[in-house]
């Protein structure tokens, strides 16, 4: 996850050094976007088990996606098995 932000970063950085300077190309804008979205998925699926330990309730949705995580919808779910 740091090295998604740190990629990122350089990214940003180094597109102020090589021609045409200082012009953020959209490719590295785009790159940037899918390097920090990608970390930030994965850093929410990794802590899915802390959220429901602590019994916090998270919600991330995009059109008609969404991904909810709460303990009261895995404990409801588990004594219909």
């Amino acid at each position: 996850m740091h090295a998604a932000m740190i990629t990122s970063m350089v990214l940003i950085i180094a597109s102020f050094f090589i021609p045409p300077y200082a012009i953020v190309d959209s490719s590295v804008l785009a790159a940037t976007g899918e390097l920090l979205g990608g970390a930030t998925l994965m850093n929410f699926v990794m802590n899915i088990p802390k959220y429901l330990e602590a019994g916090v309730k998270a919600k991330i949705s995009h059109g008609a996606t969404s991904i909810s995580v709460a303990a009261d919808e895995v404990k409801d779910k588990a004594e219909d098995l």
